[in-house]
């Protein structure tokens, strides 16, 4: 009898385990990416005259989604922010042009980002739970805008497009 009830309570900790498991698999679904690229830089630094493009396709019009600037920097990043000017293309042409000004350190010049080692990584959000006018091919285009020639430290820039979560928008 013991060896039942002992069978019993283990069975159903495995049920409560699966569910919990399939509950979070389920419950991150939500945030599907839709694109993801990075760019990179192998002499760490960001030339002002060199455009990024990124390219990426929306399907569903009626989906609100989340832009995010992906930054990977060396520690020789001298700038307590990055200027980057945005230029957003839609399928039929119409452009929509935004300027950011991300800080990279904090007040105690210390870095914003998460790093192990030199490298530091940063999303920057952009734009959340944005919806897409129209279906079809998008592009993105970055303009680094620091006033030096060559922005040093600046090892990947990348864009990410996700779908967002309802509670997102707050």
């Amino acid at each position: 009898m013991f060896r039942n009830m002992t069978n019993t309570i283990y069975m159903k900790s495995r049920l409560l385990f699966l569910i919990a498991v399939i509950s979070i698999f389920f419950s991150s679904c939500g945030k599907r990416t839709v694109f993801e690229q990075r760019q990179k830089f192998d002499d760490l630094k960001w030339n002002r005259f060199k455009e990024l493009k990124f390219e990426f396709a929306i399907k569903d019009t009626s989906q609100l989604y989340n832009l995010s600037l992906l930054l990977r920097h060396h520690s020789i990043y001298p700038y307590g922010e990055l200027f980057v000017t945005m230029a957003l293309y839609s399928p039929s042409g119409e452009r929509r042009v935004s300027d950011f000004h991300l800080p990279v350190k904090k007040e105690d010049g210390t870095f914003k980002a998460e790093g192990n080692g030199d490298l530091w990584d940063i999303d920057y959000p952009l734009f959340k739970s944005y919806k897409f006018s129209e279906a079809g091919k998008y592009r993105i285009e970055l303009e680094n805008r620091m006033d030096k020639l060559d922005t040093e430290g600046v090892m990947e820039i990348g864009i990410q497009v996700k779908e967002a979560a309802e509670d997102d928008s707050k």
